[in-house]
């Protein structure tokens, strides 16, 4: 299954790129909604094959949780591939700058299941499509307003 968003950011492509590779706050976001997520290896700013660990409740169970960063092209593309449980995602940003102060905010998310109850859930994520949709939407379009108030605040004679 394959979603697709895109949103445009009144901000310099810099200032996107900054707010959407933030994984500090990705993984305090994830963390607040009960998941165990700890980075591997000691690194503190995003790169090529940077990658995290743990756990997180998926429909009352525990499943393990492996994420990586697969691409990564400052300013441009940042690919991070996930596996929980049996289900594996692809989540694929890529930046687009219209003008100096405007950029769009291209997202991709892919879904595949390789066992049963991953295909069930793939299946129960089908027929909720549209609201799966709007909820991506929703983190997106949040994400992108975050960075415009921020670049906002950082040049108010704009």
């Amino acid at each position: 299954m394959k979603l697709r968003v895109s949103d445009d950011i009144e901000a310099p492509a810099d200032r996107v790129w900054a707010g959407f590779t933030d994984f500090s706050a990705v993984e305090a976001e994830a963390r607040g909604r009960g998941a165990d997520l700890v980075r591997v290896g000691d690194w503190r700013s995003p790169q090529l094959g940077a990658a995290w660990r743990g756990s997180v409740a998926v429909r009352g169970k525990t499943r393990p949780i492996e994420a990586r960063i697969a691409t990564f092209v400052p300013g441009e593309t940042c690919i991070v591939e996930c596996r929980v449980g049996g289900m594996a995602s692809t989540y694929e940003t890529t930046l687009i700058p219209l003008s100096p102060s405007l950029t769009r905010v291209s997202v991709m998310l892919e879904l595949r299941a390789s066992t049963l109850s991953a295909r069930l859930l793939l299946q129960t994520l089908k027929v909720a499509r549209r609201r799966v949709m709007q909820r991506l939407e929703g983190a997106v379009v949040r994400q992108g307003q975050a960075v415009e108030r921020d670049w906002q605040a950082r040049n108010p004679a704009r």
